[in-house]
């Protein structure tokens, strides 16, 4: 698997009525279940990460209950890899979209100002004084709109005898959809031109890729399934997961007669003496995620190490710090977080530079080719519409650029760390708001800090899910599995196709959910709902830098941010230069860049895990044990996968039956 990406099967067509049927079947249940069950039913997503259970679902139904019995009855109608990669890449655009990728933080956009201002009355006064156009919300009147029904309805739920207003939507969220649009065209473009550099010149090895190629491998003349299905090994890691989840999922209806089996440590009272009683939290107690696992088996050994061992590296600096009376505080660790993405991105357009250049003279007619071209100028286009899109609602040009850059580079940070190491589960957390803080205020008017906020929300905290990220891996797929430029017209309009569609039925799903359930008034109230999105997002990325901006200030750090942010810079220099410069070096510079951050510390102890099996197995078994053993850990993946779908349709009838969700976590 440590391996640039291979083809899978001949070069046959990828775009058919057959592929973009499924494609469009896939995209529509993905776009329009996921927030009923992310919002009503579970907190299991149907959507989360890179490796998306939706995903892993439907590539299965696809490959095993469709694909499977014609192969073996009617091998002529059987769907080619490329109609696969097709599917697949449709249906991870979709995953990108009714969540945390979009519409979680998009759609309260338009409502949220009017019900944080209920409740925070210097808030709302700052926010009025904005004058914001009326068209960004979906309130007849923004001065009146804290008890506008549109705005009221969208927490409380449309009281009996009255109807979802659908009409007050339209323009917002068709005025919001301009910057949308112009944002996934743009990362789509980005995911285009970045593609041939990190899997074929820098050979990147796309573990999530690898996965997804071995699954639509198609299988010999007369067969049903390809070898990865026959495998036993695949099966018995299918089972056994699928039984450990089971016992968990019985246990919690019926604790008194099933137990479960332990997936986690909790070593706090062990670990309670100096110097370890300083370590964090996340180190002495941790979970473990089979899908991690899984993947973390595909991935480089030298980048699985640097994953768990920089991130726990981190923490013995932290007690060092810590046993001095000194403390390194979340905002040291952002800022130095910041400083490694700064170098990150540098490195990204370093190495990549005659990359770079031939994708600009090929823009400009000056290149041998047409390579990339189209969607050079097309991301252009993107920028230019988002920066013209803040400029018209009043903010400042140089500002709007800034912001226009966060989206663009932490989404290409994100992209580039799981395209290197298969991570299912992270995003950065960088913001503009690093940046303009340390500036004096009268730089700035109070539109720039709201829409820095806003872009916040909807730019690198959306990288969990990113469109960059999904449509990067989804052309990988297509790109193994046989699909040449010759169809890249083809592909960019299954892109488009699934973009638009999937946008408009996450929206409709959205707002069905927010109209038809209560949003909880506080986050220890359970169910949960979009309370992230809708309540806390808005308070933290709107109302606080807002109401300390108009009172003439900038909530500012108690350590040098430039120091940190130098530190996070040189160190991430310095792990670049090494492994560029020494074959052996053992620590990777990604691995810093990903070590900050509660998803690293939701998943450090599985990749150790991973890390380890896969150690062991080439260590006493070599290259063909590790191969043989590949199947289990494909299996393990879709044991938890298919383990966690089964969860959500048992708890989303019991629920519409009127029992009580309860909470069974599968995915970290």
């Amino acid at each position: 698997m440590d391996q640039p990406l291979g083809q899978v099967g001949r070069p046959l067509r990828a775009i058919t009525w057959r592929s973009l049927l499924a494609g469009t079947l896939a995209v529509v249940a993905v776009c329009g279940l996921t927030p009923l069950n992310d919002f009503v039913f579970s907190d299991t997503s149907l959507s989360m990460g890179y490796l998306p259970l939706a995903a892993v679902v439907v590539l299965f139904l696809l490959i095993v209950a469709i694909n499977a019995p014609l192969h073996r009855f009617a091998p002529r109608h059987a769907l080619s890899t490329g109609e696969l990669g097709a599917v697949v890449l449709m249906t991870l655009v979709a995953c990108a979209l009714p969540n945390w990728g979009l519409m979680r933080f998009l759609v309260p956009m338009a409502v949220s100002p009017f019900h944080v201002g209920a409740g925070d009355e210097q808030f709302w006064r700052a926010f009025v004084a904005l004058d914001l156009p009326g068209w960004l919300f979906a309130v007849d009147s923004v001065p009146a709109g804290r008890n506008d029904p549109a705005a009221t309805w969208f927490y409380l739920r449309v009281p009996a005898g009255q109807h979802i207003p659908w009409r007050a939507w339209i323009t917002p969220l068709a005025a919001w959809g301009v910057f949308v649009a112009a944002m996934l065209a743009t990362l789509v473009s980005l995911a285009r031109m970045v593609l041939h550099q990190w899997s074929v010149n820098e050979r990147l090895p796309f573990p999530l890729v690898q996965v997804q190629l071995a699954l639509i491998d198609p299988p010999a003349p007369g067969r049903s399934l390809n070898a990865l299905f026959r495998s036993p090994v695949l099966w018995i890691g299918l089972g056994t997961v699928l039984g450990i989840h089971g016992l968990s999922i019985l246990n919690a209806y019926l604790p008194r007669y099933f137990p479960t089996i332990p997936l986690s440590y909790d070593l706090v009272d062990v670990l309670s003496e100096e110097p370890w009683v300083y370590l964090r939290g996340r180190v002495k107690r941790a979970a473990l995620s089979f899908t991690v696992i899984g993947v973390t088996y595909f991935i480089r050994s030298k980048v699985a190490f640097s994953l768990w061992g920089i991130y726990f590296l981190m923490n013995l600096v932290g007690v060092e710090y810590r046993r001095h009376h000194s403390e390194l505080t979340g905002d040291m660790w952002a800022d130095q977080h910041l400083g490694a993405c700064l170098a990150f991105v540098g490195g990204i357009f370093w190495i990549g530079r005659q990359h770079w250049a031939r994708i600009l003279r090929n823009a400009l007619g000056l290149g041998g080719d047409s390579t990339c071209r189209v969607s050079f100028w097309v991301a252009l286009g993107g920028v230019a519409v988002m920066v013209a899109w803040l400029m018209v609602v009043g903010v400042q040009g140089w500002v709007a650029g800034l912001i226009v850059a966060f989206i663009l580079a932490s989404h290409l940070i994100v992209s580039r760390v799981v395209a290197e190491t298969g991570l299912p589960i992270w995003r950065t957390s960088i913001a503009a708001a690093q940046i303009y803080r340390h500036c004096p205020v009268g730089w700035f008017g109070g539109r720039d800090i709201y829409f820095a906020g806003v872009f916040n929300a909807l730019g690198p905290l959306t990288t969990r899910d990113g469109i960059m990220g999904h449509t990067l891996h989804g052309l990988g797929v297509c790109q193994g599995a046989g699909v040449d430029d010759r169809q890249r017209r083809g592909v960019g309009a299954a892109i488009g196709w699934a973009l638009l569609l999937g946008c408009i039925v996450a929206a409709a799903a959205t707002l069905c959910c927010h109209y038809s359930y209560p949003t909880p008034p506080a986050p220890d109230t359970p169910p949960q709902r979009n309370y992230f999105g809708a309540v806390r997002i808005p308070n933290r990325e709107l109302a606080e830098p807002l109401k300390s901006f108009s009172q003439g200030r900038f909530e500012q750090t108690a350590h040098s941010s430039a120091l940190h942010t130098s530190i996070g810079f040189g160190v991430t220099v310095v792990l670049q230069v090494a492994s560029l410069r020494w074959a052996n070096w053992p620590l990777l510079p990604v691995g810093y860049v990903t070590s900050y951050g509660a998803f690293i510390e939701n998943t450090w102890f599985s990749i150790f895990v991973g890390w380890l099996a896969k150690v062991v197995i080439v260590r006493f078994g070599g290259a063909s044990l590790f191969t043989r053993a590949r199947p289990l850990f494909v299996g393990v993946i879709f044991g938890e996968s298919l383990a966690a779908a089964g969860w959500l349709i048992v708890n989303a009838v019991l629920v519409m039956n009127g029992f009580e969700s309860r909470a069974v976590r599968f995915l970290l």
